[in-house]
């Protein structure tokens, strides 16, 4: 559940699903353009239309055993209001070959901005990392870098050309709660403006080292 609120018109999106009965989730922010208020019609096309991107540029670089359940959106609306979208996921990965047998293993994408604070990027965690995706037991190939460099890029693409009705643009992001140890009131949404991934293997418990550039 979101515990606090975005700007304005920004939504906050949560994919979720099991790996070998074990929950999994990446979290997302978008602030959306709009005529008008946005109807629930429109939030529910739009939130299918970001699990269906999410699906179309991650799932080929998860194995299977990563099952896809549900995508929420949380909108918050003008004047205090919240809206909220919950469509139900189906499928799986799809990479061919067999996946490592650690379920906090992940594949890490770096989300750049024209912003920078102590503490890094915003990042997404992609579970279920093939065998064929690691070399030396700690790092991705470089053809798994590229892979998911194009599938991060493609993504922020996807997403940025969705509108629905009532949400006429849509552009992928993040939110900033805090600046010099207080609250910002209200919060403030920053683009994300590419993907970059680094050959070191993540888990969504720890990391492994440090980076390798």
């Amino acid at each position: 559940m979101a515990t606090r609120r975005g700007p304005d018109n920004s939504v906050r999106v949560a994919i979720s699903g099991t790996i070998d009965g074990t929950n999994w989730a990446n979290v997302f922010r978008a602030q959306l353009t709009t005529s008008s208020s946005i109807a629930q019609a429109d939030l529910d096309t739009w939130t299918t239309a970001f699990q269906n991107a999410y699906k179309t540029r991650f799932a080929p670089l998860m194995f299977g055993v990563a099952q896809f359940a549900l995508a929420k959106t949380v909108l918050y609306s003008p004047g205090g209001g919240i809206l909220n979208s919950v469509v139900t996921m189906t499928g799986t990965g799809t990479a061919a070959g067999s996946v490592i047998q650690d379920d906090s293993a992940c594949k890490v994408v770096s989300w750049s901005s024209t912003v920078y604070w102590r503490g890094g990027k915003p990042r997404t965690y992609l579970t279920a990392v093939p065998v064929a995706d690691i070399q030396n037991n700690r790092e991705l190939t470089s053809s798994a870098v590229t892979a998911l460099t194009t599938a991060g890029a493609g993504f922020r693409t996807d997403v940025n050309a969705l509108t629905s009705g009532t949400i006429t643009g849509t552009s992928l992001g993040f939110v900033s709660f805090r600046s010099a140890n207080a609250d910002r009131v209200p919060a403030v949404f920053f683009p994300i403006t590419g993907a970059r991934v680094h050959k070191r293997l993540g888990t969504q418990r720890r990391r492994l080292g440090r980076w390798q550039n």
